[in-house]
């Protein structure tokens, strides 16, 4: 099959996907925690629930090809680590803390390193305690998000906020004969009204709004798949249908994932990821008569049941024992927030190659629009294949 001929833009267009994919060397450059917090009146208790990701990354204990035993110690290594870098304050005063307990992953039948920790508190009870982290700071291209579930430890249910490194988490005791408890609150300064947090839905829902923002702009190997699907959409309708195909899917497996309903091993859900990848760049190339209609359609949604699973990564632990209300905001806006962080992608590269091909001189336009496809594809396929390799080995 011919590539055209003529033109360096392809041979330029390879070499800065080759580049940009050396560069690129996990798929997700954004780990997602959970942290339970239990205020007393004399202390302050933390379990900690942390990504292996995190766990390797923070021990520089290697990646997929690390042992079962390597990733244990590194586990229990990293407890010391996690404590050093989450921050309590009570009414501005930070507490120091210990570490009680660590359970490498499978010791308690989760698949996430668990660490219990103690803050012991002075006289009188807590107004306000605060938390701040800056979980692997020390690695540039990275950032960790800490769904935090904090309550008082006489209160039933746990209220939900994110604690990222550039927002921290308050929470306002009520103690006999103390203020009314503010919800807790994901703040970017240190102080936040109560009246900006009297509802809690909304606040939730905007925390994984950004969230899902945040994993779609930093988990590369599905904006790969969805590039290499917009990349061939002949149209807006092509457009709309193929999105809405793998909207469809990748929600409905993100929902039953996080009920419970559906789960499958990293094992098998991080290598189909890349699979689909390398299949879709590959269908662009090979088969051009597939690059539109219901094949199309069965292809996207397909790999998408699977790119769903992905998603729920950290969630499925981090959103488990939530409250109906506050778990169905949580999905709702990961949900948009993973749609909008698409159509970030999506909408300007559509009307780029849309240009390419109708602007004037429909002929040139044509050619130009058909070797950026087909070169672009054959870099999505590799990188997509380097994924796939890191997945397997």
């Amino acid at each position: 099959m011919s590539f055209g001929r003529g033109s360096r833009f392809p041979g330029v267009f390879v070499a800065i996907a080759v580049i940009a994919v050396a560069r690129i060397a996990w798929a997700h450059p954004t780990v997602e925690n959970v942290l339970d917090v239990d205020i007393g009146a004399d202390h302050v208790t933390v379990v900690a629930r942390v990504s292996m990701e995190e766990v390797l990354l923070a021990e520089a204990a290697g990646g997929a090809g690390a042992s079962d035993e390597m990733r244990t110690q590194a586990a229990r290594a990293h407890g010391a680590y996690v404590l050093r870098h989450l921050h309590v304050r009570a009414d501005g005063r930070v507490i120091e803390g210990k570490l009680v307990e660590s359970i490498p992953p499978g010791g308690n039948g989760s698949k996430l390193a668990v660490y219990r920790m103690e803050y012991a508190l002075a006289s009188p009870p807590p107004r306000v305690v605060r938390l701040d982290q800056d979980l692997l700071r020390e690695f540039e291209t990275w950032s960790a998000s800490c769904v935090v579930r904090i309550r008082q430890a006489d209160q039933p249910e746990y209220q939900i906020a994110l604690l990222t490194r550039e927002k921290s988490v308050e929470f306002d005791c009520e103690w006999p004969g103390g203020a009314a408890t503010r919800p807790a609150t994901t703040a970017t300064a240190p102080v936040i009204s109560a009246a900006a947090t009297r509802v809690r839905i909304w606040p939730t829902l905007c925390d994984y709004f950004v969230l899902g923002v945040e994993h779609i702009l930093t988990g590369y190997d599905h904006l790969l798949f969805v590039t290499a699907l917009v990349l061939a959409a002949a149209g807006l309708w092509d457009l709309v249908k193929v999105v809405s195909a793998f909207t469809l899917a990748h929600t409905l497996t993100l929902t039953l994932s996080v009920l419970n309903l559906v789960s499958l091993p990293p094992r098998v859900v991080e290598p189909m990821i890349a699979a689909s990848i390398v299949f879709v760049a590959l269908q662009n190339v090979l088969w051009p008569g597939r690059r539109t209609g219901w094949s199309r359609l069965a292809v996207a949604f397909a790999f998408g049941l699977f790119h769903g699973l992905g998603f729920a990564g950290g969630l499925k632990e981090a959103m488990s024992g939530m409250p109906g209300t506050a778990l169905g905001a949580a999905l709702g806006g990961f949900s948009v927030g993973v749609e909008a962080g698409h159509q970030i992608v999506v909408l300007p590269l559509f009307v780029l190659m849309y240009a390419v091909r109708n602007y004037r001189a429909a002929r040139p336009r044509t050619a130009l629009a058909e070797t950026i496809l087909r070169y672009g594809s054959c870099a999505i396929s590799v990188a997509g294949a380097w994924f796939l390799v890191k997945a397997v080995w």
